[in-house]
């Protein structure tokens, strides 16, 4: 069956502006549809704006990572009202910032390059909500559509040395109301967070969209998405890099 993306972004778009879920009839066939649909949902929610900053990530190396514009981030220590999500995930990540301005071109960049255009390594709290009534059973590729299930990003401290982090070794805390409810060590799906970088600067660049000084890439989750709820603190750091905060109000 043939997909009209503008319709469902259509769909996609009225549920943010309402704040309401859909019940998404599945008919993506490909990636490149649902990065339409994410292309023409972001135009419709951030009319005239470009996208500074994105979402990557990959289960592993042998897999084709995926991205998504993020149109909502604050500053740590952020405050969300409980009531503007539809659920409440959070991912502990960190981000790259650019420093310089990136070319737009066909090849992709060498990892030399690209590395030296990296500004600093900031922690982020990655908060999932989705406009999927029923997200669990939704396609891999319906959950693309709705920007892989992104609601906000709050970004944290970190460190412009971040070449020395041994990323291997690297601890991730997830603290909720005082109360350390998880660590992982070296657990980024692809052992380093910038292996993610050449492949998000060409996912843009072939979207027309040429990354430039300033803007972030978080990279994916190092503890996967666990729950929080109401009145919760939120506390992620990663030593020798830096923390974000988040309290859902």
């Amino acid at each position: 069956m043939r997909i009209d993306p503008h319709a469902i972004a259509t769909l996609f778009a009225d549920a943010w502006a309402a704040h309401r879920q859909i019940g998404f009839a599945e008919g993506l066939q490909t990636a490149e549809e649902a990065y339409r649909i994410q292309d023409l949902v972001f135009a419709a929610r951030h009319p005239g704006l470009r996208a500074s900053v994105w979402k990557a990530g990959a289960p592993g190396p042998e897999v084709e990572p995926t991205a998504a514009p993020i149109g909502k981030v604050l500053a740590s220590p952020a405050v969300v009202p409980a009531g503007a999500f539809h659920m409440l995930g959070i991912e502990a990540e960190v981000a790259f910032r650019l420093g310089k301005d990136l070319p737009l071109r066909a090849r992709a960049m060498e990892e030399d390059e690209l590395a030296d255009a990296i500004d600093e390594v900031l922690v982020t709290i990655e908060l999932c909500d989705t406009r999927l009534a029923d997200w669990t059973g939704a396609s891999a590729l319906a959950r693309l559509a709705d920007f892989q299930l992104n609601g906000a990003l709050v970004t944290g401290t970190g460190i412009r040395d971040w070449r020395a982090v041994d990323f291997a070794a690297q601890h991730a805390q997830l603290w909720v109301n005082g109360v350390k409810k998880l660590e992982r060590v070296g657990t980024h799906s692809l052992g380093s967070p910038f292996r993610i970088m050449p492949w998000a600067v060409q996912h843009c660049a072939r979207r027309g969209r040429a990354l430039r000084s300033g803007d972030l890439v978080t990279t994916g989750s190092w503890t996967g998405m666990e729950f929080v709820a109401p009145g919760d603190a939120v506390l992620v750091r990663f030593p020798g890099i830096g923390e974000a905060i988040l309290n859902i109000g």
